[in-house]
């Protein structure tokens, strides 16, 4: 048999579906510059919008419901118009408003309508894998090529209706004149509106193109491995991504050539080299990120998108203004203001006192263990707020640092002591001391690794070569099974003590979790006040003009990409131990953007922001299940975050805790 040609065959398969989605998110990209993340669940609601329009009876909200029966052929494009629809209402009520608002808020904004999608489409049809009928086409014999080599009709058919959209998309941008006004806006969107063309409307009709193109490939994608479910868009809508980035985001010709190239390097990986099907996915990132070392702005890019847009990531302004709102945010403005006149020394000695008389007046274990996770994250989020909110680099790839401590500590205990030399663990728990600061400073040599690759790349090129690397580290956990134990994750860690308590007591951990979370403040306080804050800070504001000025914008990313790390792996040591358990389902892409979206719902930069945050997400998910709805129903409680998240990015995007940033930026 061919054995490699049938690999080449099923890579041109997957990698045209790659390629129309990714086709999809550099449309968007091209116009309005933004890494729309919701395209991933646009794609989702393709396969389920057909789906339930092509059967007589569906289960939706755990009720038996009739439904139309109609034939693909009518279902898909009725799936495909209701998408685009929603592509439009999207673009209207979440992105319109943030054109001109911190750069940051728009992001967050696509990945709250993210969560909050999948969460819809859990509650509505169920979070399990539903079965996709086939085409109909399904039903004829197999095409023979040539000896033993053969394709599908239903193959064929995937791959010849990719390359006639992706053909159609390309005329439409290139020949029409909505495509060349496309163009005009997305080359100088201010020169555009002044020469008459309405850059809303335009900025709409790609949202409303590019939605319509990724519930397509939804749909393909579907029909070609016969399942639809709830999360079935985050890993193509990663591979999209990573095929747009790997063309040239902003470039049709170059998504659809990434997604072509990523489809068929993933096949041969998977034939050739050894567990290459377990290890498909770390490829096509590895790929991603040599080939950003190499053209930074992809195959086909243009070098001027490999840029850092001039401001922070909280500046600019375009934020709604409600009355009620705006008085709500006066006060807390003015509490802070009024908090930073007592001096922060005596602030921060009040807010230790309050947790401590905390500590042992609660008498619920429930709620010490809820107190001790807002701390956890708290910290993780102080981690990340080191680059992301005082240097400004955009990382979704810091959870690899939390993997890296918990692994650490995890593995010496039950792979080196216990299995290895045969020693007790619970007579050698005075070890997670100090695995504390050498599980840091692993994590810290990392960053500052994988921190060196990163520099040739700005902007959002940035935070996807980030994510790339979060995303090999999990793969890795995942798959090498014979260190990490892979899904099953490493068990038996023992739990140490705490001035001769116990740690296995909810109020020690609380105490222990208080007294880290004090060292790691004080630590990044000092940091952000000392002159490498300051050159953190200058970076933040305007790379250009700090470099001009002297700051050395190598070294002092590096260093920021470090202290992060160090940080992330001291909080993955002390969770480790705490849940005494770990394993790679902790340490996804969705923990990198929930640690995220804390420090923007607190206030990116602030010291206090990042547990503000983290207080908000823990003790919402506890009360939100006292709603009735949400209690019958608890995915819908991550729709009220997606909710809550775009709200605040429309009405208060520089986070809850604002004036507490006002200091740290030297103003």
């Amino acid at each position: 048999m061919p054995y490699f040609e049938q690999l080449l065959l099923n890579g041109l398969v997957i990698g045209s579906i790659y390629a129309l989605a990714a086709v999809a998110y550099t449309l968007v990209y091209g116009v309005v510059k933004l890494v729309n993340f919701a395209f991933g669940e646009l794609f989702m609601l393709g396969g389920f919008l057909t789906l339930t329009l092509m059967t007589k009876q569906m289960t939706l909200f755990g009720i038996q419901m009739p439904m139309p029966g109609l034939d693909f052929y009518i279902a898909g494009p009725l799936a495909i118009a209701g998408v685009a629809a929603l592509g439009a209402l999207i673009d209207v009520v979440a992105y319109r408003p943030l054109r001109n608002a911190p750069r940051l808020a728009p992001l967050i904004t696509s990945i709250a309508i993210s969560v909050l999608l999948q969460s819809v489409a859990q509650t509505v049809w169920g979070p399990t894998s539903l079965r996709f009928p086939p085409l109909p086409v399904g039903g004829l014999p197999p095409l023979s090529l040539g000896v033993d080599l053969t394709v599908t009709p239903s193959e064929l058919a995937v791959f010849g209706c990719a390359i006639v959209a992706m053909i159609g998309v390309q005329f439409f941008v290139s020949a029409t004149s909505l495509g060349r006004a496309m163009r005009a806006a997305a080359q100088d969107s201010t020169a555009a509106y002044l020469v008459g063309i309405p850059v809303n409307r335009i900025i709409c009709a790609a949202f409303v193109l590019g939605s319509a193109l990724a519930a397509f490939a939804g749909i393909l994608y579907a029909q070609s491995f016969q399942f639809v479910s709830p999360t079935m868009g985050f890993v193509p809508g990663l591979k999209a991504l990573t095929a747009a980035v790997l063309g040239g985001i902003g470039s049709i010709p170059g998504a659809a050539l990434g997604g072509i190239i990523l489809g068929v390097a993933e096949s041969v990986c998977a034939g050739y080299l050894p567990d290459g099907s377990v290890y498909q996915d770390a490829l096509s990132f590895a790929l991603l990120v040599l080939l950003l070392l190499v053209r930074p702005q992809g195959l086909l890019g243009r070098a001027d998108l490999n840029v850092s847009a001039r401001g922070s990531l909280m500046s600019g302004g375009g934020s709604r203004r409600a009355p009620a709102l705006v008085k709500m945010f006066g006060s807390l403005d003015r509490a802070f203001a009024a908090l930073g006149r007592f001096g922060e020394k005596r602030v921060a000695f009040g807010a230790m006192a309050i947790a401590v008389a905390l500590g042992v007046a609660i008498r619920s274990d429930y709620w010490l263990s809820i107190l001790v996770m807002v701390l956890v994250y708290g910290m993780l989020a102080s981690g990340l707020n080191i680059v992301v909110g005082l240097a400004g680099l955009l990382d979704l790839g810091f959870i690899a640092f939390f993997a890296i401590g918990a692994y650490f500590s995890s593995l010496i205990f039950v792979s080196v002591m216990q299995n290895h030399f045969g020693v007790d663990t619970a007579s050698i728990w005075w070890l997670f001391y100090p695995n504390l600061i050498v599980g840091g400073l692993l994590a810290a040599l990392l960053g500052a690794i994988l921190g060196y690759p990163t520099l040739r790349v700005r902007g959002d090129y940035l935070a996807i070569m980030t994510l790339g690397f979060g995303e090999i580290v999990r793969i890795v956990a995942t798959n090498w099974i014979s260190v990490t134990n892979g899904p099953m994750g490493v068990r038996g860690i023992p739990s140490p003590q705490f001035f001769g308590m116990s740690f296995d007591e909810p109020r020690t951990q609380f105490f222990f979790a208080l007294a880290l979370t004090a060292i790691v403040l004080f630590a990044v306080a000092r940091l952000s006040r000392s002159y490498v804050g300051r050159a953190w800070v200058a970076l933040r504001e305007d790379e250009d003009a700090a470099e001009m000025m002297g700051v050395a914008g190598t070294r002092f990313k590096l260093l920021a990409y470090a202290c992060s790390g160090f940080v992330g792996g001291v909080v993955g040591v002390f969770y480790a131990h705490l849940q005494q358990y770990v394993s790679p389902a902790s340490f996804t892409l969705f923990e990198n953007i929930l640690v995220l979206m804390l420090i923007v719902l607190g206030g990116l930069g602030t010291l206090v922001g990042p547990f503000i945050g983290a207080a908000i997400w823990i003790v919402f998910l506890q009360l939100s299940l006292k709603i009735p709805f949400v209690s019958a129903y608890p995915e819908s409680r991550y729709v009220l975050l997606g909710v809550l998240l775009v709200a605040l990015m429309l009405f208060r995007p520089e986070g809850i805790a604002a004036k507490a940033r006002l200091r740290l930026t030297m103003e």
